[in-house]
């Protein structure tokens, strides 16, 4: 039987080890512990997790890799947590263009809709941009760029 690490687990639910762990404890994900007290989560209870809360299991399975674009991401945590607006990703340019890095685009393009105003701002961008990140010059608002973020 196949069993996941938190980290595993973090990583198909888009989400941090921590909130992974606070999941477990908090009795809304079953886990095990292993004999040196880290944590293990079946397959079976983790895709159960996931369905129950809006997830795509996606990734589980081998279809998708794990790392979301920013308008999967961003609906993983409209799922969980509420709030932003689904209607705004179906008007993305970055979504429409199947761009990868929404932050290079962004600047270039008059977008219509952006999850956060400022890449820096934006937790998909803290997550998964790489440390040497430039975001094009436009999205910081000189001339050149688009200041409609």
């Amino acid at each position: 039987m196949q069993a996941f690490s938190t980290g595993d687990a973090a990583r198909f639910c888009y989400v941090t080890s921590e909130t992974i762990q606070n999941w477990i404890r908090s009795g809304r994900l079953a886990a095990q512990r292993t004999a040196g007290g880290q944590y293990r989560i079946l397959a079976h209870n983790l895709r159960a997790f996931m369905e129950e809360n809006g997830m795509d299991t996606g990734v589980l399975d081998g279809n998708k890799p794990t790392r979301p674009d920013c308008w999967e991401f961003h609906a993983q945590l409209v799922a969980r947590y509420g709030s932003f607006r689904e209607e705004a990703c179906a008007k993305c340019l970055v979504r429409r263009s199947g761009t990868r890095n929404c932050w290079e685009l962004h600047g270039l393009l008059p977008l219509t809709a952006r999850h956060s105003a400022r890449c820096e701002d934006c937790s998909y961008f803290q997550r998964f941009a790489p440390p040497s990140r430039e975001i094009n010059e436009g999205a910081q608002g000189d001339p050149g760029g688009s200041d409609d973020r």
